[in-house]
């Protein structure tokens, strides 16, 4: 318990670091916007900003980027408040994706040992809704749903591969 709770305190400050102001978007030599990232490029970046955390940032083999927060990180026991350590990666995830044409489907878990899929429901909503609040269109969510698991996960898929 004492683990759990001084990981996310150092998880938290480390996050809170990491943040840096919004700028008007990557220029490339002459002035014009550069390149849109892919999602490739996407999950190397915030693999790196997030190296050393429990968050995972994986390129699955249809071209999706699958991101993974463990669940002590995203929700307290019984709630289903976005905590800082998910919604700084849900930050990070609207900013980036806010002006592309991606998909996303979002999926929490209930509480170890609880068959509340109540909660898992009102977790993976939450995840939505806070995504939506950053920009995200709600038309741009394929599902929200109730997992099994101790992680949340937050699936991006590029709308012209699905």
């Amino acid at each position: 318990m004492r683990i759990d709770l001084a990981i996310g305190i150092l998880l938290s400050i480390w996050l809170a670091a990491c943040s840096t102001p919004s700028s008007p978007g990557p220029r490339g030599p002459d002035g014009t916007p550069a390149p849109k990232a892919t999602l490739a490029s996407e999950q190397r970046r915030l693999a790196e900003l997030f190296r050393g955390t429990p968050v995972e940032f994986e390129m699955q083999r249809d071209g999706s980027l699958r991101i993974t927060v463990p669940l002590t990180f995203a929700f307290d026991k019984g709630r289903f408040v976005v905590k800082p350590p998910l919604a700084k990666v849900l930050d990070l995830v609207a900013r980036s994706q806010r002006s592309e044409a991606s998909r996303f489907m979002v999926s929490a878990p209930t509480d170890p040992q609880s068959k509340a899929l109540v909660l898992a429901s009102e977790r993976a909503n939450s995840t939505r809704d806070y995504l939506v609040s950053r920009g995200i269109l709600p038309t741009r969510f394929a599902a929200s749903a109730a997992s099994t698991g101790e992680e949340v996960v937050i699936v991006v898929a590029d709308s012209a591969a699905h």
